[in-house]
């Protein structure tokens, strides 16, 4: 039996075993099947609060609502299955982050892959939408980096939706409340990262979601912190305290025992499975929400896929309907359902609930560019390639220790965020400088990250190793957009990002692509010419074209169900996540926010809790 497929096999009976999916658990005498926490599928139920999607914020709400000593039920809605089951072990083991997010074929059983509209600011491409279709949603496939936004971000959040619940000082509870935090191994991590960090933001152990700096870090990083110094980026004290402007070395929702991906799945809902009668429906998708006379939501029809793909029931809530289905797909079940655009909601015949003009509307999202380089550092493209040599080795160091290159995220050594410096402003437009100014003093500009993934050249040798160093636009000035083509919600919705569509990101975007170069000189890390792109392209004509045919994503779309104040007519829901012009019903995931903070992957979290403090504080 090869490395890799003991891998797969201890692995996956690992993961099974210790999230208690080994069929029943003995508790006190109680026998626990696991069939107890799934609802029954074809058999219409009622339960108090029902959650639509099992996605980042989706089962950390249900989490929480039923864990509360009143003893509520709860039920989640999963289009999808569970990933360990679905796609081996490529979204548990940490060093595999960069399977989940590929188009496949055949295509991933956990990855939407929703395909864009043609992209006219990059060169009218179309390109696959990695989104989560499991239970763990998005934080079942991402790059699992955790940071927080920061403080002026927060203040300009609490000033849009015009609550000051929403201001630093009052979300950071709400982010200490998910996370359990472990400190570096240096056993483990090379003790040279000595990496800073703020303690008292982190703890005490909140919990169940695992965050930690993982159990290895590759040495480029040092390198790469050295380069930010020599561009003038300083160090910060860590990545969670409400400042981003400098770099420093990047938390991550990994769980150190295992050296595994802590997902919302493997945290809150397996945390809730073992504690409650909480009830999930696996491959059952939302059709649509239903309302009484007095436009309160009821209940929703579902559908079960598989083996009767058209058999559908309803299910009802007592008390609410919590929609956590995600950017694209929040928007797309508020509209089937009779929520949204007029004009929208007239021409595909849907009979109109409420009014919401901002349906779907507002979606942010950040473009980003990644610079391929030739290094004398090692990086994962030899786990890549499958070099049986490394990757034996890899695998037997994660069996053993739960150490090496597969017990990190391959990224996140060192991160640098900067508004950029006045050399670079020096060609902004004034209406770009203009726009840019309303961001908060201590809200970046764009990110600088390293990937140990890159594509290589046709000719790469078995010692030959490549990074990714990225730039990511993290105060866009472009607005997306999405909408529906049919009543269906099996049909995929119409997502249009609109990358580089303001002229103001492509200034912004040329700049950020020169001091990635920078960095990536002053660090020494390139010691061979560029592969992608080469030192050929130097002008600003010639970069906003590489820029044009090469940009991509980093998967964080955002407001397209926005938060907002009555005023607002393009706000689709309040400051509690009530949905305007319907009662019984939230939206609670990235598509709720206002706009899109410069933060990772954990807003979500933070949402669900404090909306789920609201719900069961009565407001």
């Amino acid at each position: 039996m090869s490395f890799l497929h003991l891998l797969i096999l201890s692995g996956l009976f690992q993961t099974i075993r210790t999230a208690g999916l080994t069929g029943y658990q003995i508790n006190g005498g109680v026998n626990s099947l696991l069939g107890n926490s799934f609802g029954q599928p074809g058999v219409e139920a009622t339960y108090d609060y029902i959650v639509i999607g099992g996605g980042t914020a989706g089962n950390a709400i249900a989490a929480r609502l039923a864990l509360d000593p009143a003893g509520y039920s709860v039920a989640v809605i999963e289009t999808g299955s569970f990933y360990e089951l679905d796609n081996s072990n490529r979204t548990t083991v940490a060093g595999y982050d960069y399977y989940s997010v590929q188009a496949e074929t055949p295509p991933s059983f956990v990855n939407y892959n929703i395909p864009t509209v043609p992209q006219a600011g990059y060169n009218n491409r179309t390109i696959d939408y990695a989104q989560g279709r499991t239970f763990g949603g998005s934080s079942a496939l991402n790059y699992m980096a955790y940071h927080r936004p920061t403080i002026g971000s927060m203040q300009m959040w609490a000033d849009a939706v015009q609550d000051d619940d929403w201001t630093w000082d009052n979300v950071l509870p709400f982010y200490k409340k998910s996370v359990n935090f472990t400190a570096p191994d240096y056993t483990k991590i090379n003790p040279q990262f000595d990496i800073q960090y703020n303690e008292s933001v982190l703890t005490p152990p909140g919990g169940p979601l695992q965050i930690s700096y993982g159990n290895h870090m590759f040495d480029y990083g040092l390198a790469l912190q050295d380069g930010f110094e020599k561009i003038g980026i300083g160090a910060i004290n860590g990545t969670n305290a409400g400042n981003l402007i400098g770099y420093g070395p990047q938390t991550g929702t990994l769980n150190p025992v295992g050296a595994t991906r802590d997902s919302s799945k493997t945290s809150f809902l397996e945390t809730a499975m073992q504690n409650t009668n909480i009830k999930i429906y696996q491959t059952t998708t939302a059709k649509r929400i239903l309302f009484d006379d007095n436009k309160e939501a009821t209940g929703l029809v579902v559908e079960m896929q598989g083996i009767h793909p058209t058999a559908q029931y309803t299910l009802s809530a007592r008390r609410e309907i919590i929609v956590s289905a995600g950017a694209f797909h929040s928007p797309q079940l508020l509209m089937v359902s009779g929520i949204g655009p007029r004009a929208t909601l007239e021409d595909l015949n849907i009979p109109l609930v409420a009014e919401s003009e901002g349906v779907g509307q507002n979606m942010w999202d950040q473009p980003w560019i990644g610079l391929a380089y030739k290094t004398t550092y090692e990086t994962q493209t030899q786990v890549i390639l499958n070099n049986p040599n490394v990757t034996g080795q890899a695998v037997s160091e994660y069996l053993a220790n739960q150490s090496g290159l597969l017990a990190g995220i391959g990224g996140g050594e060192s991160v640098g965020w900067e508004k950029l410096p006045s050399r670079s402003r020096a060609s902004f437009s004034n209406t770009t400088l203009a726009l840019l100014s309303r961001f908060p003093p201590d809200w970046p500009e764009i990110e600088l990250d390293p990937l140990a993934y890159s594509p290589v050249p046709d000719n790469v040798s078995s010692t030959d190793h490549y990074i990714t160093l990225g730039a990511c636009l993290v105060a866009p000035l472009s607005r997306g957009n999405m909408t529906i083509s049919s009543n269906d919600t099996n049909d995929r919705p119409i997502i249009n990002p609109a990358w580089m569509t303001h002229p103001g990101d492509m200034e912004v975007a040329v700049q950020a692509f020169k001091r990635v170069r920078e960095w990536a000189t002053a660090s020494g890390i390139a010691t061979a010419a560029a592969y992608n792109p080469s030192a050929d392209v130097r002008t600003d004509a010639q970069i906003v074209d590489w820029i044009r045919e090469n940009g991509n994503l980093i998967y964080h779309p955002t407001s397209s169900c926005a938060m907002g104040p009555s005023s607002d007519p393009s706000a689709v829901i309040d400051s509690h996540a009530r949905v305007r012009g319907v009662t019984g019903l939230r939206v609670v995931d990235a598509s709720a926010f206002p706009f899109l903070p410069p933060r990772a992957s954990d807003g979500d979290d933070m949402l669900a809790e404090k909306i789920a403090d609201y719900i069961l504080t009565g407001q």
